[in-house]
């Protein structure tokens, strides 16, 4: 599990560095519609970052652990 999430973290800091690439780039573009289309990959790059956080929080018991265990104990009762 922990390298999955040393993955995840290489994988996400990939992502974020691509959409700061591309908003660098569309920044000082001249093409209005090459720029919007740039920052609209760099939005997509974030939001696929965004999700591997999302998995890998999910991934770790020491987050969500205590919420799990308590919900069965929840659904017992």
């Amino acid at each position: 599990m922990l390298a999955r999430c040393r993955q995840m973290n290489i994988e996400k800091r990939a992502l974020l560095d691509h959409a700061k690439r591309c908003r660098r780039v569309a920044n000082n573009l001249a093409h209005d519609a090459a720029a919007r289309r740039l920052r609209a990959m760099a939005e997509t790059y974030e939001a696929r970052a965004a999700r591997l956080d999302d998995e890998s929080d999910s991934l770790d018991p020491s987050r969500n652990g205590r919420r799990h265990f308590g919900a069965e104990i929840d659904r017992e009762n």
